[in-house]
């Protein structure tokens, strides 16, 4: 399997090979046929190849109203209220002088918080963050036991099955309009790790 320009263009590759039926759609999962191979791609193995926990599904982009009543959040950001808070101002703590000074425990809370938002949930840094993630950032322990792995699965593959379906609406239109000179762009955001280690294992 040839992947011009790399790591990009292999999610929008994958795309294009979806296989999309019924009997694809009721499993739940994903298939693809790449030189006539088929590689089926489900929660199963998207959990362990990205080694996270399993569990009961939470919401964490789910808004509450309210105050959020982090303690994290009122140690940090004092000045700021909840519905203004963005993962901006977390990037910019961390880079700031302010950083070297917290407490371990916090450090590592700040951290770990703009992993999850911007390296594995794909948010752009003007993004608000939901009451239901101050709530878990405030404990380590919630932290470490919450099932990453279902969360992540479940986000990540309903993002992907929504822009494979919106890549294949602009496939036909292409087809219908030869001549348009309209293109397409898109940005796939979530955890993907899983879903290229996977074809680049398969397919290498």
């Amino acid at each position: 399997m040839h992947v011009p320009n790399g790591d990009p263009l292999l999610v929008h590759l994958m795309m294009l090979l979806e296989v999309r039926s019924q009997e694809v759609f009721v499993e739940g999962r994903f298939r693809f046929e790449i030189q006539g191979v088929q590689l089926k791609f489900g929660e199963t193995k998207y959990i362990l190849i990205s080694g996270l926990r399993v569990g009961p599904y939470v919401d964490l982009l789910h808004e509450e109203r309210g105050h959020s009543n982090s303690n994290l959040w009122v140690r940090l950001f004092p000045n700021i209220t909840d519905a203004t808070l963005r993962v901006k101002h977390l990037t910019e703590y961390i880079m700031s002088p302010q950083h070297m000074r917290l407490h371990d425990a916090d450090a590592i809370l700040l951290i770990q918080l703009v992993f999850m938002l911007k390296g594995l949930h794909g948010q752009d840094v003007k993004t608000s963050i939901s009451t239901a993630v101050y709530k878990l950032v405030d404990n380590i322990c919630d932290w470490n036991r919450f099932p990453w792995g279902t969360y992540f699965w479940s986000y990540t593959s309903k993002l992907m099955h929504g822009m494979f379906e919106k890549i294949e609406n602009f496939r036909l239109f292409k087809e219908t309009n030869p001549e348009s000179k309209k293109t397409h762009k898109y940005t796939v955001v979530g955890f993907m790790l899983p879903f290229k280690v996977s074809f680049i294992w398969n397919f290498q």
